[in-house]
């Protein structure tokens, strides 16, 4: 019944803002966020802001494009820690409808385009649920995967013909979903053979040659799908397999097939350089991997080598000394280090040092409220911190103070245990810079001297490496 009321509620909005044939049509997006955590959304275009949305106190709110520089095509709305996608031509009257608490799964368009963004919303879903495909499927031959990622592809292209012969879609709407999916089983192939090369090498030198047929054909510069989520992760995972082909061709070392290596981050950058033109693609990218590797740095000449090499790029003056501070603040995170004396905040705004809490070999996890990975990080936490009571998870959130209240009801909404919940407290200018260190993991002994850095709790030799520290 809600869903009935709120549909009927959007069609007397979008009868009653329809306009005189003869007049201009405004362009407009509107709707409801149900359980909203603040109170506005924000509206992104090929990753610029467009303008800030008031949220009214019911939860609805509307938007209308200026005439003058409206661009159709793809923007994005992001209401954190989510965000999503969704095409608008001039003169249309766009609404949603999303429930925080569900976001993918309760999103849902009506209006004009209301088809075409249901279409994509279906094709973000369906892209989601591919990873279980990978991970069922990379240990397989190429032939068969082949056949499976074929066979994936044509049942989309079935789908989008179906909606054609039933909808009067735009050229520039079928464009986009043709490339939508082309990507997809573009993304599922590299994805494929990143994993191939990682963990399964013996079927690596079975991949037929044809195998990336597909990459003549890329457009590296695509200026309308340049924010695209479906395009970024293939560019993306391309460029872990173009690392690693670049790499066994001039050096031929192990660190080849890690992804965050020193050598496959760098590169990565190296090919970055080389294709992007689009600025906003060229800085994304160098800047993601340039940050990756001083991230991931284990001394100081791998921080030092790294910014020289974006100085050769001709690399953006502003961003390059962001990323010199990221570095010096990483040279604090290195193995060996003490850092007993960290600043910290608890759920009761109680402030202490990191070595007030350290009774047992600890493992850090830095997580942030604006970024929705963090729901997955927390299972994986309560996974391990089951299997192991010797050692301590703690989750230590890294946005700005001042944010208490919302790292507080997110706490309370995802049910987290605020007894392993700490936040880092301000440390002047630095703050700023820890939004780089989101998902650092890292493994602290009693006396607050880091053991391991450079952690992923999802890698498959986690566990190992936690063993191997609690046997010696």
């Amino acid at each position: 019944m809600r869903q009935l009321y709120i549909l009927s509620i959007i069609s007397l909005i979008l009868c009653s803002c329809q306009k005189d044939p003869n007049a201009n049509a405004s362009t407009s997006v509107g709707g409801e966020i149900v359980n909203s955590n603040t109170p506005y959304l924000t509206l992104e275009r090929n990753g610029k802001l467009v303008d800030s949305i008031s949220i009214e106190e019911d939860g609805t709110f509307t938007y209308n494009f200026e005439e003058d520089n409206f661009e159709p095509g793809l923007y994005t709305f992001r209401h954190n820690p989510e965000g999503q996608v969704f095409f608008i031509e001039e003169g249309d009257s766009l609404l949603f409808r999303v429930n925080t608490k569900e976001f993918d799964e309760s999103l849902m368009f009506t209006g004009d385009k209301s088809v075409e963004n249901n279409f994509l919303m279906e094709m973000y879903l369906l892209n989601e649920k591919d990873n279980d495909v990978i991970l069922s499927y990379y240990k397989v031959s190429p032939e068969k995967f082949i056949s499976k990622t074929d066979s994936i592809k044509a049942k989309r292209k079935e789908k989008l013909a179906e909606l054609k012969s039933e909808n009067n879609f735009s050229d520039a709407f079928i464009e986009l979903a043709d490339k939508t999916i082309d990507y997809e089983y573009y993304d599922l192939r590299e994805r494929y053979a990143f994993l191939i090369n990682t963990y399964f090498n013996q079927f690596r030198n079975k991949i037929p040659e044809d195998f990336f047929h597909y990459r003549k054909d890329i457009d590296f510069n695509d200026k309308s799908l340049q924010s695209y989520y479906v395009y970024q992760r293939f560019l993306d995972n391309y460029l872990k397999n173009r690392a690693i082909e670049r790499c066994i061709n001039i050096e031929n070392t192990k660190d080849c097939f890690d992804a965050n290596s020193v050598t496959n981050l760098k590169n990565r950058l190296i090919i970055s350089d080389s294709i992007f033109k689009i600025k906003n693609l060229r800085n994304l990218y160098l800047t993601r991997f340039a940050r990756k590797q001083i991230n991931t740095a284990t001394n100081t000449q791998q921080i030092d080598s790294t910014l020289q090499l974006l100085k050769s790029f001709n690399f953006p003056n502003e961003k390059y000394n962001e990323l010199k501070k990221l570095g010096r603040l990483q040279k604090n995170y290195f193995v060996g280090k003490d850092v007993s004396q960290s600043k910290l905040l608890t759920t009761e705004k109680e402030k202490i040092f990191l070595i007030d809490i350290l009774d047992q070999p600890t493992i850090t996890i830095t997580w942030s409220v604006y970024v929705s990975n963090h729901t997955k990080l927390h299972e994986r936490v309560n996974e391990l911190r089951n299997r192991y009571p010797e050692i301590n998870f703690l989750g230590v959130n890294i946005d700005e103070e001042s944010n208490h209240d919302l790292w507080m009801k997110a706490l309370e909404n995802f049910d987290y245990n605020k007894n392993f919940e700490v936040k880092i407290r301000a440390r002047g200018n630095d703050i700023s810079l820890y939004k780089n260190f989101l998902n650092k993991v890292l493994l602290i002994n009693k006396k607050g001297t880091i053991e391991k850095a450079n952690l992923n709790l999802f890698d498959p030799n986690f566990e190992n490496e936690l063993l191997e520290y609690l046997n010696q």
